[in-house]
């Protein structure tokens, strides 16, 4: 007889009650110590038929939430276990998916699977729609009272989750479904295995990450600054931006992040223009594009802003000073290798920069463009979204 069978029969015969064996709950040695000798194992379960009935060796049986376990006067060697159960149910799961996404069947299915081995309570499901891409099912996960936001989608539909999750206590778990996934990525995460995705988002610790701010006005507007808007890995200002605002849609479909080359490559020949750059030090530069990031990599891979960590507290800077198409290649193989030297990639940090171009400029956010802008002004908002991670990031 296996443990698990053993612990079906000891159920069925002492509560009356007959159950589904789920997940383990792990301790610190794989089991929990009793003492130097003995050790428990638990798990999950749920009732398949039956109702709990006191028998001979059972005073009373009393139903508690994971909220309600901590005051009970547990005897020494049960006391981690019902904190551990307490902190690994949430209260209020809400799943906000892209219903028409390549992964969308798969990724319900692991997450059903893992709320129902894991004793999670009833999943809210909030899909995103072609013209709301999770700004509206974040205030209803808000208004429910979510305790855990599990996002499926691309960087657009994440950001827009992460706007209205700035600032909570409420952790947000990260399902890659897009396009680029370049948050997804910098977090290890990879659209090629949604199992491992899935189960960082519902079971990762929790960090706190910090977020790009940036507020805008537009050449339609250019005495009024926009609201916030966020950017977890890299806001880009001039032919970086035209390039992703030019990105066909019909290859972004057959060929996925790679289409961004393509576009890449029709605008390499545009010439640079004239921004005033201010982080401290006010200069006016002649560029390219200007690069602002929070996290260090972009597809496929390529790492351009080597020291940035997403918790650090500090937006690394790149001008890129590329004015002749054979600047191309030695500027390319600078950025590959992550170069701090090269002068055609000038890199710094900042807490605080405005950008003035000296004439309207395209600027993306994780890859969603705005503008033409006037002016650009970009803080750090440090520690300012829970995010469930892989024990090791970046």
């Amino acid at each position: 007889e296996s443990p698990q069978e053993a612990l079906v029969r000891e159920l069925r015969e002492e509560l009356c009650l007959e159950v589904r064996v789920g997940a383990e709950l792990p301790g610190p040695r794989g089991a929990w110590p009793i003492d130097a000798a003995r050790e428990i194992r638990v798990w999950f379960c749920r009732i398949a038929s039956g109702s709990p009935m006191v028998g001979e060796t059972h005073g009373e049986v009393l139903w508690l939430g994971p909220d309600e376990l901590s005051g009970l006067a547990w005897v020494p060697a049960d006391a981690p276990i019902a904190a551990a159960i307490a902190n690994s149910v949430p209260r209020r799961p809400v799943a906000i998916l892209n219903p028409v996404a390549r992964g969308h069947k798969a990724v319900v299915g692991l997450l059903q699977h893992h709320a129902d081995v894991h004793g999670w309570p009833a999943m809210t499901w909030l899909p995103t729609t072609r013209h709301d891409f999770g700004a509206s099912q974040s205030e209803q996960a808000l208004e429910l009272g979510a305790d855990l936001v599990l996002v499926g989608g691309g960087d657009g539909t994440i950001r827009a989750v992460a706007e209205r999750l700035r600032g909570t206590d409420i952790e947000m778990g990260v399902i890659p479904l897009g396009t680029a996934n370049i948050f997804a990525r910098n977090l290890g995460l990879s659209p090629h295995d949604l199992g491992h995705a899935v189960s960082v988002a519902v079971s990762g610790p929790a960090r706190r990450l910090d977020l790009g701010v940036c507020r805008f006005a537009t050449e339609v507007l250019p005495t009024q600054t926009s609201r916030d808007h966020l950017f977890l890995v890299v806001a880009g200002l001039g032919r970086d931006a035209e390039t992703v605002a030019h990105t066909r849609p019909h290859l972004k479909k057959v060929i996925g992040w790679l289409a961004y080359f393509e576009s890449g490559a029709r605008h390499l020949a545009r010439q640079p223009f004239s921004v005033l750059v201010d982080d401290g030090r006010a200069r006016a530069v002649q560029v390219w594009s200007i690069l602002v990031g929070n996290a260090g990599t972009v597809p496929p891979g390529i790492t351009i802003f080597p020291e940035a960590r997403l918790d650090d507290g500090w937006l690394r800077t790149m001008e890129v000073h590329v004015d002749r198409p054979w600047h191309w290649a030695p500027a390319a193989i600078a950025g590959i290798r992550g170069s701090q030297t090269s002068p055609l990639l000038v890199h710094g940090r900042t807490r605080h920069l405005r950008l003035t171009p000296a004439q309207p400029m395209s600027l993306q956010l994780d890859g969603d463009v705005f503008g033409p802008v006037v002016d650009v002004e970009i803080d750090v908002d440090e520690r300012a979204l829970l995010v469930r991670t892989p024990e090791e990031i970046r």
